[in-house]
């Protein structure tokens, strides 16, 4: 974060009449758009302010700033941000670009001169409260282009994941960034051996024969396996080992940096979890690490509870929860 805090100003966009329906409401992962870019502010910025035309907003569970004119431009919502921003420096996010991370948006704030855009641009983008001047102007002037606009300015461009850059204007763009959660069949496990021993790796630890047992016939040593895929490729996983007694291991609740943060995992525990309680499980197991700490919030916010116990792995200790369904 920026010294002396971070603003963070989502432009909620208004009715989005080429998309159909409000953009805002949309959902992707099991979450709206605008829950989504919203929460990708928070976990950055200090404070946050939602931008758009009040009569055509839908409603949101966040105050909406009206931007105060006529102008269906970006550039109406980025002033009336600046205005009353309370530090000097802001990140602007987009409701329909919902897949930008909250390190994206720090790799905007920390190269930001007057501005800072992405190879893309002009948005998502970075900007000081010094450009508000330059911005005000070309509003005044109805010079809308915002990419005209950064022109004028010190503007830095940052390189980012290609990937996360998406927009969504119609509701194929919105359903061609869904994930897909299926069953592991023979013709992944390859990819998913690939997912596990990254992510193994990630976090300190190497694949062991011993160990990981799973990895020589991932199909045949679980209960259930789901992947989280994108084209050929497996960018997430989980799976149920069955332990007897109607208790149920969870095990391999991974993904791919690139698709953290935008609900896949939730998607994918929510999976795993109706899966045990319809086949009878009474209780679900884990264990994880300190360091995955998303991955520890999300298993509390679903009842998940501590409990003693140990399982050392390769040096490091590993924490103990337990579900009762």
């Amino acid at each position: 974060m920026a010294a002396g805090g971070l603003t963070g100003i989502l432009l909620v966009g208004g009715a989005s009449r080429r998309f159909g329906s409000p953009k805002a409401l949309a959902k992707l992962d099991g979450e709206t758009l605008a829950e989504r870019t919203w929460r990708t502010l928070g976990v950055t910025c200090a404070e946050r302010i939602a931008v758009g035309k009040r009569s055509d907003t839908p409603d949101l569970p966040f105050d909406v700033v009206d931007d105060g004119t006529e102008t269906q431009a970006a550039l109406a919502g980025i002033v009336a941000g600046l205005r009353i921003a309370s530090y000097e420096l802001s990140v602007v996010l987009p409701v329909d670009t919902p897949l930008v991370r909250p390190a994206d948006l720090e790799r905007l704030a920390a190269k930001c001169a007057d501005a800072a855009v992405s190879q893309t641009g002009p948005l998502p983008c970075a900007v000081r409260r010094g450009a508000r001047a330059v911005l005000e102007r070309r509003l005044v002037e109805h010079e809308l282009a915002l990419r005209d606009a950064f022109s004028e300015l010190d503007t830095r461009t940052v390189e980012l994941d290609p990937d996360v850059l998406a927009n969504v204007n119609t509701p194929a763009d919105l359903q061609a960034l869904q994930l897909p959660i299926v069953a592991l069949r023979h013709e992944h496990e390859d990819a998913f051996r690939r997912l596990v021993s990254d992510t193994l790796a990630e976090f300190g630890f190497a694949a062991d024969p011993e160990l990981d047992q799973d990895l020589a016939d991932p199909s045949g040593y679980y209960a259930a396996t789901w992947i989280a895929v994108r084209g050929d490729e497996v960018v997430g996983s989980i799976a149920l080992r069955d332990l007897g007694d109607a208790t149920l291991e969870l095990k391999r609740m991974y993904l791919r940096p690139v698709c953290r943060g935008r609900g896949a995992g939730r998607r994918l525990l929510c999976t795993a979890l109706e899966w045990a309680r319809a086949n009878g499980a009474r209780t679900v197991r884990l264990d994880t690490t300190e360091e995955m700490t998303a991955a520890r919030r999300l298993y509390e916010e679903h009842g998940f509870v501590r409990i003693p116990g140990e399982a050392p792995r390769q040096g490091q200790q590993r924490l103990l929860y337990e579900l009762r369904l």
